[in-house]
């Protein structure tokens, strides 16, 4: 089953938008990201701490825009893998997450 996140239009390059991904009885805090004409997801949850990334709404990417960035400690992330280029976390990734865009309309699976 999919659950759907938002229109693609409605994202603009390089912009994030929140969403909690229903699994079972558990909601897990997430995120997607535009990337282009592409869009990435990842769960919202920093591998070193386990805390979430961001400490405002859809706020996730460093100044620059070119890196997720945690809020706690700093750490960077890659935009389109998640893999951390620097800080505590460095060689870990974040959890990425299966998103798809149909007819305009990004969707995750959900289990």
């Amino acid at each position: 089953m999919d659950q759907d996140i938002c229109r693609f239009d409605e994202l603009g390059d390089r912009q994030c938008r929140e969403f909690e991904l229903q699994q079972g009885e558990d909601k897990v805090p997430a995120f997607v990201l535009r990337l282009g004409d592409e869009v990435v997801a990842y769960r919202n949850r920093c591998p070193h701490t386990g805390a979430p990334l961001n400490w405002n709404p859809d706020d996730f990417l460093n100044v620059e825009r070119d890196f997720i960035q945690c809020a706690i400690h700093g750490a960077l992330f890659r935009l389109s893998d998640g893999y951390c280029l620097h800080g505590p976390c460095n060689g870990k990734s974040l959890q990425p997450l299966p998103v798809t865009i149909q007819a305009g309309v990004i969707s995750t699976k959900v289990e």
